[in-house]
């Protein structure tokens, strides 16, 4: 290989000619670099952009799932309140058979969690990141609502077995786990219309409702009438393809 050693410069005008040719080439350089700099962000951004989306989609889902028992769950929690109301000192007549709990979805928040912690979120327009922020500020109350629900459902299933006295004592205890319980349906419910706005607003179409069960051909545990026998409502449950780990007492 012929290797041509550099000749120097004779002129001023050869001199400028070799710097700028030398500038040229770095700045090319820089102006590639930059290129592919910019194109990985992007691919990084819309890869964060396309996972938070899918997630909010599937969350929806969830939530509306939730919604095909609310009415169940306010007929209960009436029913326990009448129950209630109507209760003197002494056994509690008639006595409540099943309780049962509403459905629990829990949402996930990893992908966006992800995408925060590793900073791809941040590479998103302010405005953008923004909204999926907002989206996730109102699934997170989703999420400590229906945790603080299942705590008040677990105190009124103390109603099913409950065999001793029943005073003013236990009126309050099973009257202050009512009024949590309704509270939390409540929150819920508003978190439930937030975010569907939100997401509908970021054009998010959500997915069919996710339903709990196989076949639905049996109403969700909550539906089931309050004197169903709890054997009565296992059996049931079991046939309908519910979760394998059961119901809680």
């Amino acid at each position: 290989m012929d290797i041509h050693k550099p000749k120097p410069a004779h002129s001023l005008r050869e001199f400028v000619s070799e710097i700028a040719v030398i500038v040229c080439g770095i700045l090319i350089a820089l102006s590639l670099e930059e290129l592919v700099r910019v194109m990985h962000e992007r691919s990084l951004a819309k890869e964060a952009r396309e996972s938070a989306r899918e997630e909010i989609r599937q969350n929806i889902a969830f939530m509306q799932g939730r919604l095909t028992t609310q009415d169940c769950v306010e007929r209960r929690l009436d029913e326990i309140g009448d129950l209630l109301a109507a209760s003197a000192d002494g056994a509690l007549s008639p006595a409540p058979r099943w309780i049962s709990q509403p459905s629990y979805w829990v949402l996930n928040e990893q992908r966006w969690q992800a995408a925060t912690a590793s900073g791809r979120a941040s590479l998103l327009p302010s405005d953008e990141q923004g909204r999926v922020d907002g989206v996730y500020s109102v699934m997170s109350r989703f999420n400590d609502s229906i945790r603080q629900e299942q705590l008040a459902w677990a105190q009124l299933r103390g109603l099913e077995e409950w065999r001793g006295s029943f005073g003013p004592a236990e009126r309050l205890h099973f009257r202050e786990a009512l009024q949590q319980a309704r509270y939390e349906l409540w929150e819920i419910r508003v978190t439930i219309e937030l975010a569907r706005t939100l997401a509908k607003q970021m054009a998010i179409e959500a997915e069919a409702p996710q339903v709990m069960g196989k076949g639905y051909s049996i109403p969700h545990a909550v539906c089931l009438p309050i004197d169903t026998p709890r054997e009565k409502a296992l059996e049931l449950l079991s046939k309908d393809g519910s979760p394998p780990f059961g119901q809680p007492k």
